[in-house]
């Protein structure tokens, strides 16, 4: 009997905390299609565009339904004035207070990320919440937009940074760019603006201009007119660009790489020269291109296969008219050709920076060691440098092609030999008489295969008996 209560008791705990464990879990009544609907915000107070003098409280944000807040939202949200913020979450609620609390007659601006604000069920909110109220200042209808893109990949940059400083005590305001790299910054106050487009790397909401990439503008925010920017931003860099090396990559032509990626295209023409370290002569530099050489393409190399192209076009026209002299053959319209590199132009790839410069010489190297020197590059910083390095030309390889000429050159002559020697063999037999004398040998005989006539000597010079018995 105690042992059957002692069970009871047992069954009772464990249904005890079955049930329990089956309230904790969020399901649906029974019956009912699952939650998809997203949260929403229902309230925010103070109002959005709205003005409070002498605020002093906590900004709050109510949701339409219990969420889920992850605690680092105050790091990842931005907000203008750019300062730092405490959050306290509730059960369908955000609250929002500036550590050193709120500064009179100035415009905020929020926007607060929805990554991570999710329901119970996991139904995550959709749109950035952007908003803005004052504390005493009239709301200003200014507008600066603009896009921040990658300087090296000419990509657009999401969640990259904007911030505006009017001087050294000023307020900072900001904004930030969306999945296009486009940015809004309104309700400035008018005036001119020092303005830092960067990758706030560490999510100190300031450009740390030794570690993030970034880029820097003057602008003026103005109610009358809308201000665009674009900026480039790049990593930092304090040091002139610095000629590496330099590769030899075909018999004209050379490759040079820098330490720096270079501006596309630069201000000014660099200044190159390249000497014969044993004569000291200079070479002639007939062209040189940003990129590296399985990048770049030089005119003469373009021309060539239209020189060869023409070539075979006219060798093609005379061979014709060797046949025939009335053939005649139509020459290829230069509009279609102007019409394919426009062609070309217009889908070309955004130009880019580039670490290399190829340069093409006016002659084949020869064999032996070169000093190069660079002078007046810029790299993407504005930096100008350049340096100077040695390079060791080699002779090349015969190619497969060459071998292949020769061998059938070879092939050819021995072809010839043969022929010849086929020749002389020939002319070595004696020819056959016209007519033979032989008794007993019929008139017919006398068309044998060529092989009969060309028999060896001794047969030709047996006994007539022998050579009745073969006929």
């Amino acid at each position: 009997m105690v042992a059957f209560i002692a069970d009871g008791k047992l069954f009772s705990a464990i249904m005890a905390l079955l049930i329990t464990l089956a309230c904790a879990r969020e399901m649906p009544p029974p019956g009912a299609r699952p939650d998809e609907v997203p949260p929403s915000i229902v309230r925010i107070r103070p109002a959005p565009d709205s003005t409070v003098v002498d605020f002093d409280g906590a900004l709050e944000i109510r949701f339409s339904e219990p969420v889920r807040i992850p605690n680092g939202l105050a790091r990842e949200m931005f907000v203008t004035p750019m300062e730092v913020y405490e959050a306290e979450t509730g059960f369908s609620d955000l609250r929002l207070r500036p550590e050193d609390g709120w500064r009179d007659s100035v415009m905020y601006c929020f926007t607060i990320p929805t990554d991570g604000i999710n329901d119970l069920l996991r139904n995550g909110m959709e749109i950035p919440v952007e908003f803005c109220f004052s504390t005493g200042a009239e709301i200003p209808e200014t507008m600066v937009e603009g896009e921040v893109i990658d300087a090296l990949t000419a990509q657009p940059l999401e969640e990259a940074r904007v911030i505006f400083w009017a001087g050294p005590d000023s307020v900072p305001y900001g904004a930030i760019t969306d999945s296009s790299g486009r940015f809004a910054a309104r309700g400035l106050p008018p005036g001119e603006y020092e303005a830092f487009g960067f990758v706030d790397r560490n999510r100190n909401m300031i450009p740390d201009r030794a570690l993030e990439l970034y880029d820097s503008a003057f602008v003026a925010a103005s109610p009358d007119s809308l201000t665009e920017l674009r900026f480039v931003v790049v990593a930092p860099d304090t040091t002139p660009p610095l000629l590496a090396r330099a590769l030899v990559v075909g018999s004209e032509t050379v490759q040079l790489e820098f330490d720096d990626y270079l501006l596309n295209p630069q201000p000014e023409e660099p200044g190159l020269a390249i000497r014969d370290s044993a004569t000291n002569e200079t070479l002639e530099i007939v062209a040189s291109l940003m990129g590296s050489a399985d990048e770049v393409t030089f005119p003469s190399d373009s021309a060539a296969p239209a020189d060869s192209v023409a070539a075979a076009d006219s060798a093609a026209v005379e061979d014709s008219a060797a046949v025939a002299d009335t053939a005649e053959v139509d020459a290829p319209s230069p509009d279609s050709a102007a019409g394919a590199v426009s062609d070309s132009l217009a889908d070309e790839d955004p130009v880019l920076p580039s670490r290399f410069i190829t340069v093409r010489l006016g002659a084949a190297l020869d064999s032996g060691t070169y000093r190069v020197s660079v002078t007046g590059v810029v790299n993407v910083r504005g930096l100008a440098g350049g340096g100077d390095t040695s390079f060791v030309a080699e002779p090349e390889p015969p190619t497969a092609d060459s071998a292949a000429v020769t061998d059938s050159v070879a092939v050819a002559d021995s072809a010839a030999a043969e022929g010849d020697s086929v020749a002389v063999e020939q002319d070595s037999v004696p020819s056959a008489p016209d007519t033979l004398d032989l008794p007993g040998v019929p008139p017919e005989t006398l068309g044998a295969p060529p092989d009969t006539v060309g028999a060896p000597p001794d047969t030709a010079g047996a006994p007539p008996d022998t050579v009745r018995r073969r006929a």
